[in-house]
């Protein structure tokens, strides 16, 4: 999933999906609308998860620890710590 802050951003062998943009003064097929609400959908879910783990003020804070492998870890705890609070709340979906 991309969006357009990441235009120019690619990986080799990655497949990069991004909706359709309106042509000026044109309107988009009704497949091209069904297929940017699919992807809305995903990515909605991805940013909930997303928001969920900026819960973690160290993730939305600049990080200035500079050791190799730090900011990873605390990326890994982070998600850690919400994988542990979904599934603590056994009323919420699984995400």
């Amino acid at each position: 999933m991309q969006d357009l802050g990441f235009l120019s951003f690619t990986l080799p062998h990655v497949e990069i999906l991004m909706p359709m943009k309106k042509p000026r003064g044109e309107e988009l097929s009704l497949q091209q609308q069904r297929t940017n609400q699919a992807l809305h959908h995903r990515r909605l879910r991805i940013e909930h998860v997303n928001s969920s783990v900026k819960r973690c003020r160290i993730v939305k804070d600049r990080i200035r620890l500079w050791k190799e492998g730090v900011r990873d870890l605390v990326m890994e705890l982070c998600c850690a710590l919400h994988n542990f609070r979904v599934r603590l709340n056994p009323w919420l979906p699984m995400i």
